[in-house]
Formats: C-alpha cells, sequence, structure tokens
C-alpha cells in the first residue's frame, strides 16, 4: 500500500496521548499527532471543526509538467487574459505549466480528476500563445493538481496533543510560499519540542508564538494582493502591467535616494 492512500479517521485525546483510527491500517497510539496534510486536511476537521475556517480568494489553479526542457532555466514566461494567466517555469530541469483563473468557489471532490480538466479546458478556450499546447497536456495528465487560492485561519494550531503546521495550519497559496513556510514551521515546531521534550503544551505555545509571526506577515494582504496578480477586467490588466514596468524604476530611484541620505 502507497502510503499517501492512508488517512486518519478519528482522534481521541486522553491527555497522556492520541489514538488514532486510520481507514485502512490497524489503529495506533501516538505521544503527538502532527497535521501536515495540507488546505483540506483533515486533522484539522477532526480537532479544529469544518471547512469554514478556510477563505477562498476568488482564485483557482491548476498545475502540470510539461517534460520539455527549458530553454531559459532563469525565467517564468506568463501570457494574461482578463481573470486567466498562464504562466511556464523551470522546475527541476523540466517545463512547468499553471494556468490561474478567476472562479467563484467551487465544491471539489478530490476524486473528481475529469472536472477539472473540463473546467480548465472550457476556462482558457481561445487563448493564443502556448495555451493549446498546454491544454492539450494538461487533458492528457495524470498528475494534474487543482485547487483554490485559499486562507487558513485559526486562533490555534493546537488543540491537546495535536497540533497543524504548513498549509493545514495557515495556508497562504499564493505566490509560491506554501513549501517554504512548512518547512520554517515545521523546523521551529522541531526545535521546540527538542528544547521542552517533558512539556510538549509549552513546546506547542512556544512553536506557535515564534511561527505565528511569519505567517501573519505573509498572510496580511494577501487578498488584495491576489487582486492585483489576477484583475478581472482589461483596464485592471492594463495598470497592473503599467505598474509592473514603472515598478523597476521607481525602485531603483528609491534605492539611490537611501544611498546618498
Amino acid at each position: 500500500m502507497h502510503p499517501y492512500d492512508e488517512s486518519v479517521t478519528a482522534l481521541r485525546d486522553d491527555g497522556h496521548g492520541v489514538d488514532v483510527t486510520f481507514e485502512r491500517a490497524a489503529a495506533r497510539r501516538f505521544d503527538l499527532v502532527v497535521g501536515a496534510d495540507g488546505l483540506h486536511s483533515r486533522v484539522r476537521r477532526l480537532r479544529f471543526g469544518p471547512e469554514s475556517r478556510t477563505t477562498h480568494l476568488g482564485l483557482y489553479i491548476a498545475t502540470t509538467t510539461v517534460g520539455a526542457v527549458p530553454t531559459d532555466r532563469h525565467t517564468v514566461f506568463m501570457h494574461n487574459g482578463p481573470g486567466r494567466a498562464v504562466a511556464v517555469h523551470p522546475t527541476t530541469g523540466r517545463e512547468s505549466a499553471a494556468f490561474i483563473f478567476r472562479h467563484p468557489e467551487l465544491d471539489i471532490d478530490e476524486r473528481d480528476t475529469q472536472h477539472p480538466k473540463q473546467l480548465v479546458t472550457e476556462t482558457y478556450s481561445g487563448m493564443e500563445w502556448r495555451v493549446p499546447e498546454l491544454l492539450e497536456r494538461a487533458r492528457d495528465s495524470e498528475d494534474l493538481y487543482f485547487d483554490s487560492v485559499s486562507r487558513v485561519r485559526l486562533d490555534t494550531w493546537s488543540r491537546g496533543r495535536t497540533t497543524l503546521v504548513g498549509d493545514a495550519a495557515s495556508c497562504v497559496s499564493l505566490l509560491g510560499e506554501g513549501s517554504s513556510m512548512a518547512i520554517v514551521g515545521a523546523a521551529t515546531l522541531v526545535q521546540a519540542l527538542v528544547a521542552q521534550p517533558d512539556a510538549p503544551a509549552q513546546a506547542l505555545e512556544r512553536y506557535e508564538r515564534a511561527h505565528r509571526k511569519r505567517v501573519l506577515r505573509r498572510q496580511r494582504g494577501v487578498a488584495l494582493t491576489s487582486h492585483l496578480l489576477m484583475p478581472g477586467t482589461r483596464p485592471g490588466l492594463a495598470v497592473r502591467n503599467a505598474a509592473l514596468w514603472v515598478w523597476p524604476v521607481f525602485d531603483a530611484a528609491r534605492r539611490g535616494n537611501r544611498r546618498a541620505a
């Protein structure tokens, strides 16, 4: 059985440990449960309640590998239309494509692999550049990632001997910072547990106190950033593009003034 074919169905915390029930494997008992299961975290739902704690930011993203060797390993190419964009970027020696588009919130069945492909195809129909080629790759893909751009906010990331890290705790899901923040959060959690191995409650408080500051800085203004990144109209797109052209000049002038001072 592949490890990703397993999931948690129940958590029972008696204050000294957590009894965990799985979909397929036998139940086990753990000293600590760490939910690192993403935006739609089942651990979070079991211990902290339903997904009303997530905020849809009006965007969806679909990504897939293209397979071609990138001609430029340092540049991301983006083709825009109102409310939709396609980005092609180098990853580990192969091109990857990302479809980012505006859409009202959907009730997503994670087991349905065909509806996302149909939605992406309909959304990008008639778009030029490399879009027809990339759509064909997405339709044939067996590894298409599809999800909403959302934000997760919780009053606390820990309850008893269960805690959350990464997107499960504090999804930002914009501009590719999720993986970096998850790694930093996991390292902070480990440091706190090592510092106070016999006091898990205090260790979890220490982890959250340190890492929440980083998360809040990135979550602040993320809804506005999503609108600036993906305008829904042609005038909005023109303003966004003009700002991108002006910004390097403004930034250079700002740096020059700082050096002069």
